[in-house]
């Protein structure tokens, strides 16, 4: 999983330093079109000013809908769910029932610990399934913990 993992962020990095080089030379020859194209029919002061407006409407255009596509993504079921108390209790429960032999390995090993910390976190921030997996595999951990307290207090 690591390994696929590590290869999507390699083609992610390597697509990204191809494409927004060639983006923005693409952006520069459009403004410079709009440019001669408006020059034709206005004075060049006035045409600058005309592709530089077009050029701010496309910007403020593009964030509005990367704004609304958020929001849709931000109300989707999945995030509802999950109540901010469920995550303060998870993180509360993490922190006071650390395993001692995991609590050992992060502090004999910090650097480790927090490159596996990064991975988890992107993990589960990328994928719905590792998400939902990681949160079965607390939900188990939290039921065995509760029922082995349980007979240690009888």
């Amino acid at each position: 999983m690591l390994k696929k993992l590590k290869k999507r962020l390699e083609t992610g990095v390597l697509v990204t330093a191809l494409v927004v080089p060639l983006a923005l030379c693409v952006f520069a020859f459009l403004g410079l079109a709009c440019y001669f194209a408006f020059r034709d029919i206005l004075p060049p002061e006035l045409a600058a000013l005309v592709t530089a407006a077009c050029g701010i409407v496309l910007i403020a255009l593009i964030l509005v809908i990367a704004r609304i596509a958020n929001a849709g993504r931000g109300s989707s079921p999945r995030h509802r769910g999950e109540s901010p108390e469920f995550r303060e209790d998870f993180e509360d429960f993490l922190r006071e029932h650390a395993d001692p032999v995991l609590a050992e390995w992060v502090r004999n090993h910090p650097d480790r610990a927090a490159i596996t910390t990064l991975v988890l976190g992107i993990a589960a921030g990328y994928s719905d399934q590792f998400r939902h997996v990681l949160m079965d595999m607390y939900s188990r951990y939290a039921e065995s913990e509760a029922v082995r307290r349980s007979r240690r207090q009888e």
